[in-house]
């Protein structure tokens, strides 16, 4: 292989990763309506990666290019909406996919390799960009490359399914590889290498910070050119599974940079410029406070009334309600007269901190409820002392009579 052509591959592998991260620090894309990413939609497009190489080796060159024209033309338009706006977006994704198309129709094959890469480079900064920008986590990418190292081994290495697609579509406009040049073998890379070079440093910046990022795409360059530099000595002559040496790297990075981090950055906590990721500085225990106030003082009195599994409602420290449910806790609290939302907590756990005193909130321990931090907060502040009598609202002044039809619960 040409010395040459491979540096100029590795220096657009280079380029094409930093206009990805430069776009994705400037342009701000539109949210697709596709919900929360889950490792089902990474298996889901995991399996479309595999199909269509398949697929389009049973079509004939004239489909294949229709389909990638028609694929490339979309993803420039949605790539350059958010900056020049819809309509001049669809102008000039048409015009490039016609001229792309006149190209190859005059037999100018050198100019409708220089438009398809630039087609195909667009694309793939415009794709992996809604992905980040649209959930993606770091954790999703780390999956995705740990599946596609392990059918790239398959697809290149170990089969001739990656070579007789790289047959089908060279030469073709709109043929997914970026490609240097067609000679025996050519200098290219696959749609599915490039992409990923360019996902997880954008991946890595939202949920890790600029270091991260910086050092996913460093390490992205660095394989692709090591790769390059085994083709320029020999060492390497055929088609190799480049996603087999970078895919447990992003899986390594991910993983390292979730120890030393804690947790990931959601999109939101990036847009603000938060240093760090809300969950991973959160405190480990709740605060001694709100244990207090979540512990009924009539613990006692409690695990005679009701069942083991069963929820009790608890407003500043007093026991106010209680059920099978967190609901049906809650209900309970509103049937005997309470006016503000309680806090629901297990009562599986009051039966384990009376039982051990010696773990109560000083210690480290924590206490499953139902309401959420903001109102737990806000009852703890007005908390009683357990030492209080616990009166349930509602009962003040009621007979014996009216006292047995509520119910046991009674502290």
């Amino acid at each position: 292989m040409s010395t040459a052509a491979l540096v100029g591959l590795n220096c657009c592998v280079a380029a094409i990763t930093l206009a990805g991260l430069a776009y994705f620090g400037r342009v701000r894309m539109p949210r697709p309506p596709v919900g929360r990413y889950e490792r089902a939609d990474v298996a889901v497009v995991f399996a479309v990666v595999v199909a269509a190489p398949l697929l389009y080796l049973e079509l004939p060159r004239a489909a294949v290019a229709v389909v990638f024209g028609l694929v490339l033309c979309a993803a420039l338009q949605f790539t350059l909406a958010p900056v020049t706006g819809g309509g001049r977006a669809w102008a000039v994704a048409l015009a490039s996919v016609a001229a792309t198309a006149g190209c190859a129709f005059a037999d100018r094959s050198l100019a409708v390799m220089v438009f398809t890469d630039v087609l195909l480079a667009t694309a793939v900064v415009g794709v992996a960009n809604m992905w980040a920008q649209s959930g993606m986590r770091s954790a999703h990418a780390a999956w995705f490359a740990g599946a596609l190292a392990c059918y790239d081994l398959v697809a290149t290495g170990l089969t001739s399914v990656m070579d007789r697609f790289a047959v089908q579509v060279m030469g073709l406009p709109f043929a997914p590889l970026l490609a240097v040049t067609r000679g025996d073998p050519p200098v290219a890379l696959g749609l599915g290498d490039l992409l990923l070079l360019v996902l997880f440093p954008l991946v890595a910046l939202k949920a890790f910070g600029r270091v991260a990022g910086l050092l996913a795409a460093g390490i992205g360059v660095a394989v692709s050119g090591a790769v390059s530099l085994l083709f320029a000595l020999g060492a390497l002559t055929g088609a190799f599974p480049l996603l087999t040496a970078l895919g447990p790297l992003i899986v390594v990075q991910h993983v390292l940079w979730v120890r030393a981090r804690g947790a990931e950055r959601t999109v939101a906590e990036w847009r603000t410029g938060a240093p760090r990721a809300a969950a991973a500085l959160a405190p480990r225990d709740p605060d001694p406070a709100l244990l207090k106030a979540l512990d009924p003082a009539d613990a006692r009195g409690l695990r005679t009334a009701l069942p083991e599994d069963s929820w009790l409602a608890v407003l500043d420290g007093l026991v106010v309600g209680g059920g099978p449910s967190p609901g049906l806790a809650r209900r309970d609290a509103v049937r005997r007269g309470g006016t503000a939302v309680p806090v629901v907590v297990s009562r599986r756990r009051v039966s384990s901190a009376d039982e051990h005193p010696e773990n109560q909130p000083d210690q480290d321990q924590r206490v499953e409820h139902h309401g959420g931090p903001e109102r737990a907060a806000g009852h703890a502040s007005a908390q009683k002392t357990a030492s209080e009598p616990q009166p349930v609202p509602g009962q003040a002044g009621r007979h014996e009579h009216d006292e047995q039809q509520e119910g046991p619960l009674r502290p």
